[in-house]
């Protein structure tokens, strides 16, 4: 397969009538943001709902979608240098594809739904070589599996942990409609043995509101991550929701509040931890992550539908942060709005040393209902990065010219909620997800699927029908890591780019407002920049 690049750059526009000597005497210009920018490079097969890790050992990501699993490496100039094909033989067309590397172990999983269980195995070696697992565990059946890993915790740590030389749990959950299940491997997820309900637990009945695993929450839950204190999240979209005549269907429960469900004894038992004045739309998986200090980032897809049967016209792109574990949070924080965006879709969050993280979702200025035919919009891949805990982000279009769906993005999946339901998105080109990983540098990486190319990219009455595998990475701006520096754009040999000239940086404060990094005023910055300038055209003129 042939490795292509796409070139992103941003692109600084000099003052009219200033000479670079005159920019050069504002002392305002060194405090402007440090904004990342993003190349996107195309993986070399099409499929929707891809999945990212990275193996730091080998210096390469782990990209899977559909059946397949490519290992990617890039050199020091940002090109593309490897995308080769290294699935695992048995890999099977299934319901859900699944991929996740342990950067701890250097472990990688690639998973196929087969609904009662899943064809799952891993690689020691960056997919040279793989290991067939029994690929589930006791009651973890039907759809919507998710497969992590991370260090047991160290009070409770269990007497089979590590006795086969593999240090971490590697966990395995899915959904059967109506509650969740989730399986724990100390075999480095050869076996399943140890299994309990993380939600909803299928012996209370739909009215309650909530049991003592959690009930009244979706049954589609996101992508589980542990921390490095052991402690396991796995994110729902609603928790708290009030009952519908839907029981025993993926949407049993109106409304409630996107949340982690928390196990904090090895996946024994499980909390549920609402984000309180959050919002439920019952569409995109909600994302979880946790920097270098154990702080927790939950992004989301956040708004509200009127009825059951009436979704709404807006969402937008929101993160809370947690130092206990998910137990309280601060305010959600709006990082789409600012920017004229007014629906979003799957939120993926990733963290790196203490105080930084990024958060990737698609985002639309279209207004109305995105999941039935008639929605017009075009979608972007946005990345918001925050270097000081959240309190500000600072968010970039990558695709600013580049648009990766244009019409509705169906999320409803095959609910009997929809099933007689005729304007029912037709666009299921993208399917349920996109996935955010860090390299060894800090570099942020996102899996995503572009679902407008060719006629679509500039005709604006086109649907988003195709599925190309991309990767948006990092090259210049701030590290996820703080001891590190990224370089800068290299134009890089490929495909002559043709679909846009740079990110559109934008930061955002909780109330909305345009702001700089830090939390001055956009207006405020520029106003300073106008005054120096004029200043510098002044002692210029004084000296001739």
């Amino acid at each position: 397969m042939t490795p292509i690049a796409r070139r992103r750059a941003l692109v600084l526009v000099p003052l009219a009538g200033l000479t670079t000597a005159a920019l050069l005497q504002i002392p305002s210009v060194a405090a402007l943001p440090s904004v990342p920018t993003y190349q996107t490079y195309e993986v070399g097969h099409n499929s929707g709902e891809p999945s990212i890790g990275y193996d730091t050992h080998a210096d390469a990501a782990m990209f899977t979608a559909g059946t397949t699993t490519v290992r990617m490496r890039w050199n020091a100039q940002n090109k593309l240098i490897e995308a080769s094909n290294v699935s695992d033989p048995d890999a099977k067309t299934s319901l859900d594809p699944i991929g996740f590397t342990d950067q701890r172990t250097h472990r990688s999983f690639t998973s196929q739904l087969t609904a009662a269980c899943s064809l799952l195995s891993y690689s020691d070696d960056a997919g040279k070589t793989w290991t067939p697992s029994t690929g589930c565990g006791p009651a973890t059946f039907l759809d919507h599996q998710t497969v992590g890993g991370g260090p047991y915790t160290k009070e409770g740590r269990p007497a089979t942990a590590g006795l086969t030389g593999y240090p971490d749990a590697v966990y395995y959950c899915a959904q059967n409609g109506y509650s969740g299940t989730c399986a724990r491997s100390d075999d480095g997820g050869l076996t399943f043995p140890f299994s309990s309900p993380a939600y909803n637990v299928p012996e209370s009945p739909a009215i309650h509101s909530d049991d003592a695993y959690g009930g009244a929450c979706s049954a589609i839950h996101g992508h589980l991550r542990v921390d490095s204190d052991g402690i396991v999240y796995l994110p729902n979209k609603g928790c708290g929701g009030t009952p519908t005549p839907n029981n025993l269907t993926n949407s049993e429960f109106f409304g409630g509040e996107p949340a982690v469900i928390v196990s904090e004894d090895n996946g024994t038992t499980w909390n549920v931890r609402k984000v309180p004045g959050a919002h439920n739309q019952d569409e995109s998986d909600p994302s979880v992550a946790f920097d270098k200090a154990n702080t927790t980032y939950f992004g989301w897809e956040d708004g509200t539908n009127p009825t059951e049967t009436q979704l709404g016209i807006k969402s937008a792109a929101k993160i809370a942060v947690s130092h206990d574990h998910g137990k309280t949070w601060s305010k959600p924080y709006d990082v789409s709005t600012a920017l004229g965006v007014n629906n979003v879709q799957f939120p993926e969050v990733i963290a790196g040393d203490p105080g930084r993280a990024a958060f990737a979702f698609l985002g639309t200025r279209g207004i109305g209902d995105d999941q039935h035919i008639g929605f017009l919009g075009e979608w972007h891949l946005y990345v918001a990065t925050t270097l000081d805990g959240g309190a500000s982000w600072t968010t970039v279009d990558v695709t600013p010219l580049d648009p990766v769906q244009r019409g509705c993005i169906d999320l409803q999946g095959t609910s009997n909620k929809n099933v007689a339901d005729a304007r029912l998105c037709n666009q299921r080109n993208l399917l349920d997800f996109n996935d955010i990983t860090v390299d060894k540098h800090g570099r942020v990486l996102v899996a995503y699927t572009d679902g407008c190319t060719k006629a679509c990219i500039t005709d604006k009455t086109s649907g988003g029908k195709g599925g190309v595998s991309m990767v948006a990475r990092e090259v210049s701006g701030p590290s996820l890591f703080a001891h590190e520096t990224l370089s800068s754009p290299v134009t890089t040999p490929g495909r002559p780019t043709t679909r846009g000239t740079g990110p559109t940086p934008t930061t955002s404060t909780p109330g909305g407002s345009l702001a700089a990094t830090g939390g001055a005023p956009l207006v405020a910055v520029l106003a300073l920049l106008v005054l120096g300038c004029a200043a510098a055209v002044r002692r210029a003129r004084s000296r001739s």
